[in-house]
């Protein structure tokens, strides 16, 4: 008896727990390659997941042969609902890793280098990928 209400009780407390860990995780296609970290990665299906679980800074963009590791900042979006998506800046030919978004209108916003900002600068436009 006492090992059924002990099983019971991981079998509810990995219930309650399960859905919060299954928001974090963005899964999709990027169809064009893309800059992340500094790192060029190829077209392809992506998971974005935070690295540490009870710290968002730190994403891991990966698939089955790739991956990055991007430091992330929060960004708020008042107007704007997002759905679980990357937000990608095009400017000079590259496609570069910007914003990721699970839900809502709080993000992230990846920290950007000096190169970025001098593209952004120069003009560019946005592009959103949202998760399959």
């Amino acid at each position: 008896m006492k090992f059924c209400k002990i099983s019971l009780f991981l079998v509810l407390l990995v219930a309650v727990c399960l859905p919060a860990v299954a928001q974090s995780v963005v899964r999709l296609n990027i169809p064009f390659n893309f800059i992340a970290a500094g790192k060029i990665l190829p077209a392809g299906h992506y998971s974005v997941v935070p690295v540490f679980k009870d710290d968002r800074a730190a994403w891991r963009i990966s698939n089955d042969h790739d991956c990055a590791v991007v430091l992330t900042n929060p960004v708020e979006s008042p107007q704007t609902e997002h759905g679980p998506s990357l937000v990608f800046l095009h400017a000079g030919g590259a496609y570069s890793l910007v914003q990721i978004w699970n839900m809502g209108h709080l993000g992230r916003e990846v920290l950007r280098s000096n190169v970025k900002q001098t593209l952004v600068a120069q003009g560019g436009e946005y592009v959103e990928i949202g998760a399959e």
